[in-house]
């Protein structure tokens, strides 16, 4: 069955039972109602009838019987919203499909102005590759997205990431119960670093006495209240007591306020994080990496991290209770609440403290994993990457970008191997030159985070990627957007240099060779310049373990080929038609020897024959 069959159909079946338990939930409301209103007048009327003992009965019988009605209610609303979230996933995954997108997260927190690909390739943003694969709701979830898709990793580990997303394809119920637990609490995108700091933190140890105080003078205010109210005490020895309450409390007040502020903000979302995780406790499969995130997701004392952070969950929300005034007034300082939760939650953070980073980070793992997993079982004929340990090797056949809808894009294919090594692509305007090196850079980008490319066989190296596109000047710096692109290009020597950048500066050697991508390159200079500046770069980057792609309008460049066999030419064309342009998108072999700049200027109105007169 095809994914977007599979999405409206499910989106149906969850739209359908989300609206049978609205119907239960309603009619639950319903009885409540009627058990409320006959267990008061029962009360009343058997008052009436001075029946104290049976009013007290029928008491009694009317509040176990509305809390478990309670209880009930909330079983059923969590019932039909897990359907309403499950509807929604389903609705997501068949938008995608057409490149359309329900979810608002772009990940441009995570955006770099200076980074190597991100901008010109459109990792992040509206229409993004970030916002196509994200299936993430954790903070944690996200960042680790960002960064797969922001940096390349050794082979090995993007091997374990695509046999984690094979075992982890065929658990679609799994998957879109992950997504739907966390679609529960949406403060759950928040970044718990200043629970992690609470957690890791050295805790600064309260007075041992506390530990019996905290039973012992709230049994003695009590008891002094009881006498006041027998007439056996003075009301101030009440104020007096309450009093030392308030004046023990303010020894841990300083440390109950930082804990407090470190804790709030998440301690909602703890409890949706308990459901998370017990989810994720229950992956299926016996890769590396998911063996290894179900070991991450227990604590030293073997308690599974989901049982720990329900317990956190509740205790933070327990303190917290110290931020109502009237919960103070009423009964935080009789009860000498501050002190009892600090005590359990320095033995929390004692016995789980350090697990918390490793449980939010595996958790983040297997979220990211998953929107790869996404990704994949949503494109069926995209093709797994092959990754090899070769010094440089990018093999692509009928390959097309992915962020098109499928029957808006053409696919074309390649083979580029060996350091040194330059593609200069010609062609006319609109001819699908910009397109084409976004095209592979994407993929190759897909392919490095682990994820499936749009191509029908697609093997490579893994690279680092680099690319000036999409260069502009800047009011604010005061650059034009030529200079700009010299920058760019200025990051681009100091990659390729083993020794010294262009601005002399140390620059060590990258790990994996440099896959560049230039489009249009030096426009914003004069022809001749132009020409001179982009063949010397080409030549100086032959000398490095760098290759690439370069776009231009330059045909001289393409003579290269011809004098020392490290450029390789292919074009895009366009035909004149019936007075219209037609492009076909494909890429062709050699060097352009048609451009459609005339033709356009005839087409808005500018007399090209007057320059012949």
């Amino acid at each position: 069955m095809p994914p977007e069959t599979t999405f409206l159909e499910r989106q149906q079946e969850f739209n359908q039972q989300e609206q049978a338990a609205q119907g239960r939930y309603n009619q639950l409301a319903f009885w409540r109602l009627i058990w409320f209103v006959g267990a008061v007048g029962g009360v009343w009327l058997l008052a009436r009838l001075d029946e104290q003992l049976a009013a007290a009965g029928v008491l009694v019988v009317g509040l176990i019987g509305f809390m478990i009605l309670l209880k009930k209610h909330q079983t059923i609303r969590q019932e039909r919203d897990m359907y309403h979230q499950l509807a929604f996933v389903n609705q997501d995954e068949a938008a995608r499909l057409k490149r359309q997108y329900l979810r608002p997260e772009t990940g441009e927190q995570f955006v770099n102005p200076t980074h190597f690909y991100a901008g010109d390739l459109d990792v992040f943003g509206k229409h993004s590759l970030f916002r196509l694969l994200n299936r993430t709701h954790t903070y944690e979830g996200q960042k680790r997205l960002a960064s797969w898709l922001k940096a390349p990793t050794a082979p090995d580990s993007i091997r374990l990431r695509q046999e984690a997303v094979a075992e982890l394809k065929p658990q679609l119920e799994w998957r879109q119960q992950l997504e739907a637990l966390a679609y529960a609490e949406p403060t759950i995108s928040q970044s718990p670093d200043a629970l992690v700091k609470w957690a890791t933190a050295k805790g600064e140890p309260l007075p041992g006495y506390l530990s019996v105080v905290r039973f012992v003078f709230p049994v003695i205010t009590l008891g002094i209240f009881v006498a006041w109210l027998l007439g056996y005490a003075q009301g101030v020895a009440v104020l007096l007591a309450l009093a030392g309450h308030g004046l023990i409390l303010s020894q841990v007040a300083r440390v109950a306020k930082d804990v407090s502020e470190q804790t709030f903000e998440i301690s909602t979302a703890l409890r949706a994080y308990q459901g998370l995780l017990r989810q994720a406790e229950q992956v299926k499969g016996d890769t590396v990496r998911l063996r290894a995130i179900r070991q991450a997701l227990t604590s030293a004392n073997k308690q599974a991290a989901s049982e720990a952070i329900g317990q956190l969950g509740r205790l933070t929300e327990g303190l917290n209770f110290r931020r109502n005034p009237y919960f103070v007034l009423l009964l935080g300082v009789v009860t000498l609440w501050d002190i009892h939760y600090l005590i359990k939650l320095e033995r929390w953070r004692q016995t789980h403290g350090p697990s918390l980073s490793l449980w939010f980070e595996a958790l983040g793992e297997l979220e990211a994993l998953n929107s790869l997993t996404g990704f994949s079982y949503a494109h069926p004929s995209y093709a797994t990457p092959d990754i090899v340990d070769d010094k440089f090797a990018l093999e692509i056949t009928a390959a097309a970008h992915p962020l098109l809808a499928e029957n808006n894009s053409i696919a074309n294919s390649l083979i580029l191997r060996g350091a040194g090594q330059t593609v200069l692509i010609t062609g006319s305007n609109m001819s699908g030159k910009s397109t084409f090196l976004r095209t592979v850079g994407t993929n190759v980008v897909l392919a490095l985070a682990g994820g499936v490319v749009r191509a029908e066989q697609f093997r490579c190296s893994p690279v680092q990627v680099f690319t000036s596109m999409r260069t502009q000047d800047s009011l604010e710096e005061s650059t034009s957007s030529f200079y700009a692109e010299l920058k760019r290009l200025q990051t681009l020597i100091g990659l390729t240099n083993p020794a010294k950048s262009a601005a002399g500066s140390s620059t060590e050697r990258l790990p994996v060779p440099v896959l560049y991508f230039l489009d249009e390159i030096l426009k914003g200079t004069n022809s001749a310049d132009r020409h001179r500046g982009a063949e010397a770069l080409i030549r100086q980057l032959h000398h490095t373990t760098a290759s690439g792609f370069v776009s231009t309008h330059d045909l001289e460049l393409g003579q290269l080929t011809d004098a020392d066999g490290f450029v390789r030419n292919y074009h895009f064309q366009s035909d004149l038609i019936n007075g219209e342009l037609v492009f076909d998108y494909k890429l062709r072999n050699g060097i352009c020897q048609s451009f459609n700049a005339s033709q356009l200027m005839r087409a808005i109105g500018i007399d090209m024959d007057a320059v012949q007169r």
